[in-house]
């Protein structure tokens, strides 16, 4: 169902993005019509204004070839004249006249070369700044045509990459669905062999509880017919019951808790160590406080660890008093055991102060980390003393927890079954066997060894 309802939301998402791409995708495409109307309409006004260009150049070679006529007239006419003039020598009289009626016609012809002149000078002014005017407009038209061109050439682009993009998109989809649906159908099927099972458990339950109670009411009745007293049900009675002393077995006793207690001076030595070497370096790094004033987070850290010696050695000042309550003259249980109580309140102590300074450890190397002194490695070490700090903090909650309930025999004996002694020594043996781990391959401290197997010999002598 769940996979079903993800593939939903899926499908809808892609549909929403379809829908919005699709809505693009007939904006780009007007866009690209547009441009292309544009396009054809400059291509348009190119062509006339190219036929303009025909027309005004046929107008100029019609102008020319007048021009060249009236060129010919005029030398025609200046020949003519100057005939004239020549027979104007032999006859004075006539050619005063003819010289009058040339010069008219002269002035005639010239007024008229004047005026063609002057048509043609307009004329050529006039093919000019068209010509110019044709080549500036052309010029844009086709600067304007590339871009229009350029820019359809790159929404054209875009749809056809957005397209792949969402048609991969989709396939990809319909092929998760396909193997959704496929993962689906097995897990029904798995569910259904689930169910099955479930109910012959339940019967083959409901037949053992009924076989089990059979034999509860039989052996009940037994009891009640074949025992007479039996008074170990009574807490109170038990508490009479005097063990044997062997003089052997609180030898061996004494040697176990005596490598406790070197162990303990070991932890007791490196715990020291440790926040001391953490104080220094609050101290020093990555703000020397002989130099410049540490943040107030620091201050607080530093004062806390400064303290961290009322909190340790007690614990090996509670060790060595159990270790010196346990004498060959005496019989050692942990009903007897007064002083694991007074090393059990000091363990109580220390690890209300790890749980105090652990916020500030972990704030501080946040701190240290986002300085600007701070390499990646040493990053990278930082990230990893911050989850060692929190593991070690949780295993001394754990052993203070089962060290707790080691100790209530000796001041609450109802409040501990004798059965369960032994489960207890193994969640300490199994807690001790992960804190070494931590000390010893994580945060590197110097602590000797405190094998299981010495628990299990310590389990074996305390309820034996």
């Amino acid at each position: 169902m769940a996979a079903a309802a993800e593939l939903q939301g899926k499908y809808q998402k892609l549909a929403q993005e379809y829908s919005k791409l699709r809505a693009q995708n007939q904006v780009l495409k007007k866009g690209v019509v547009d441009e292309q109307a544009n396009s054809a309409s400059l291509k348009e006004q190119l062509k006339m204004k190219d036929q303009s260009l025909r027309k005004l150049q046929q107008e100029m070679d019609s102008l020319a070839f007048r021009n060249q006529q009236l060129a010919k007239r005029v030398e025609l006419l200046q020949d003519e004249l100057a005939l004239s003039e020549s027979k104007g020598k032999k006859n004075k009289k006539s050619g005063e006249v003819s010289s009058q009626l040339s010069q008219e016609q002269k002035n005639v012809f010239d007024e008229d070369l004047q005026k063609k002149i002057e048509e043609n000078e307009r004329l050529h002014i006039q093919f000019f700044e068209a010509d110019e005017k044709h080549k500036r407009l052309e010029s844009e038209l086709r600067s304007r045509l590339e871009v229009l061109e350029m820019e359809a050439a790159q929404h054209q682009a875009v749809v056809d990459g957005l397209t792949r993009k969402y048609m991969d998109t989709i396939e990809k989809l319909q092929n998760d669905k396909a193997k959704l649906e496929i993962k689906s159908q097995t897990l029904e099927r798995e569910a259904k062999d689930c169910r099955v099972r479930t109910e012959e458990c339940q019967q083959q339950l409901k037949n053992l509880h009924s076989d089990l109670g059979s034999r509860l009411d039989e052996s009940l009745r037994i009891i009640r017919e074949k025992v007479p007293f039996n008074d170990s049900r009574s807490s109170h009675f038990n508490a009479l019951n005097v063990p044997l002393h062997n003089r052997q077995r609180q030898l061996k006793l004494r040697d176990l808790v005596g490598q406790a207690l070197a162990f303990i001076q070991d932890l007791v030595t490196a715990l020291l160590n440790f926040h001391t070497y953490t104080e220094q370096r609050v101290q020093i790094f990555p703000v020397d406080s002989a130099t410049d004033t540490i943040s107030p987070l620091n201050q607080k850290f530093s004062q806390y660890l400064h303290e961290n010696a009322s909190y340790v050695r007690p614990l090996e000042e509670g060790m060595l008093l159990l270790f010196e309550s346990i004498t060959e003259d005496t019989v050692t249980v942990l009903e007897t055991t007064v002083k694991l109580k007074s090393f059990s309140d000091y363990l109580t102590s220390y690890v209300h102060f790890l749980r105090k300074i652990l916020p500030y450890q972990l704030k501080s190397l946040e701190e240290e980390c986002e300085s600007s002194l701070c390499t990646a490695a040493l990053r990278a070490r930082n990230m990893e003393l911050q989850n060692d700090m929190k593991k070690l903090t949780a295993v001394f909650e754990k052993l203070h927890t089962y060290i707790s309930l080691l100790a209530l025999p000796s001041t609450k004996p109802d409040r501990l079954l004798r059965a369960n002694f032994s489960s207890v020594f193994a969640h300490i043996g199994s807690a001790l066997h992960r804190f070494h781990d931590i000390m010893k391959g994580e945060t590197n401290l110097s602590v000797s060894s405190f094998p299981n197997r010495m628990v299990e010999q310590l389990c074996s002598q305390l309820t034996a």
